[in-house]
C-alpha cells in the first residue's frame, strides 16, 4: 500500500453491514482492501435499526459522526465513541433521527494488542475537551488514549479554526487515518471535505492546511503515537501531552 492515500465516503463502495445487524443499514467501505493495515467503514443506520459492532479480528473504535444510537441502556450522541475490544461485541440501535457512525480496526490483530474482552462507551458529555491548545485557535479532544490495561487503541478530533492555516511536515510513529468531519483539509491543491479519509503510514513526513471554513477530523491509531517535527527537533509523546491538556476519558465500563 502506498505510504499516503486518500478515499471518499461518496464514492467508497457499499458493502455487507456486519454479521448479526439488521433494519436498513448502508455500509461503505473506505479502507478494506487487502494490504491495508488500517480498515474503515462507515454505517448509516435508519432508526431502529441495529449494527452489531465485534472486536474481531482486532480491537474496533466507533466515532458516532451524526444521529444517536442506544447501546446497553446508554443513548451515545454525536461525538460519542464505543470501544468494543478483542472478543467482545455491542449491538447499538439507531435512534430516533438515525446515525451515521465511522468505525476503524487493524486489519490483523497486532501483537502489542491487549488481551481483549471489555466494551468502552463514552457518551458525548463525558467526553475530555479543550476550546484552545497551547493558545492556539485549535480544539481538542480525546476518545481512547492507548492506556487501557486491555486495549492499545487510539482516537483524539481535532478542531482548527483558522483558515488557509498550514500544519508543518512531521509524522508519527504508528500508522494513522484522519476522517474530515467538518471544514476542508488542503492536500496540494485540492480540498477535501466531509467524508475524506487519508491513511498515512508510520514515519511518513507530511503536511497539510485547513480549507476555507477551517478543519475538523478525527484520528486513529492502533497505539499510542509519537509526532515527530520533519528537521527531528520536536518529539512529543502524544498520549502525555492529551491526557495533561486535554483530559483523560473516562469510559462507562460493561461487560460484554
Amino acid at each position: 500500500m502506498a505510504k499516503v492515500s486518500l478515499r471518499s465516503l461518496e464514492k467508497a463502495p457499499r458493502t455487507d453491514p456486519p454479521a448479526g445487524s439488521s433494519g436498513t443499514i448502508e455500509t461503505r467501505a473506505l479502507f478494506d482492501r487487502a494490504g491495508d493495515p488500517i480498515h474503515a467503514h462507515a454505517h448509516a443506520l435508519a432508526p431502529g435499526a441495529a449494527l452489531q459492532i465485534s472486536g474481531s479480528p482486532s480491537d474496533k473504535v466507533v466515532y458516532v459522526w451524526k444521529g444517536s444510537v442506544e447501546g446497553k441502556g446508554a443513548r451515545l450522541d454525536a461525538g460519542s465513541n464505543i470501544i468494543a475490544e478483542y472478543g467482545a461485541t455491542l449491538t447499538v440501535t439507531g435512534g430516533a433521527e438515525g446515525a451515521t457512525l465511522i468505525e476503524f480496526g487493524t486489519a490483523t490483530r497486532l501483537d502489542y494488542a491487549g488481551k481483549g474482552g471489555h466494551l468502552h462507551l463514552l457518551p458525548a458529555d463525558r467526553v475530555p475537551r479543550i476550546e484552545k491548545t497551547a493558545n492556539l485557535e485549535i480544539g481538542s479532544a480525546l476518545f481512547a488514549d492507548s492506556r487501557c490495561p486491555t486495549c492499545t487503541v487510539w482516537l483524539h478530533e481535532t478542531e482548527m479554526r483558522n483558515v488557509d492555516d498550514p500544519v508543518d511536515i512531521h509524522s508519527h510513529s504508528e500508522d494513522e487515518l484522519i476522517f474530515v468531519t467538518g471544514g476542508s483539509i488542503r492536500l496540494g491543491n485540492a480540498i477535501h471535505g466531509p467524508g475524506a479519509a487519508l491513511f498515512v503510514a508510520a514515519d511518513t513526513n507530511y503536511g497539510f492546511s485547513t480549507g476555507p471554513e477551517g478543519l475538523s477530523f478525527i484520528n486513529f491509531r492502533p497505539s499510542s503515537p509519537t509526532y515527530s517535527s520533519a528537521d527531528g527537533k520536536l518529539v512529543l509523546n502524544e498520549a502525555d501531552f492529551f491526557i495533561a491538556n486535554v483530559g483523560k476519558p473516562q469510559f462507562l465500563e460493561l461487560a460484554d
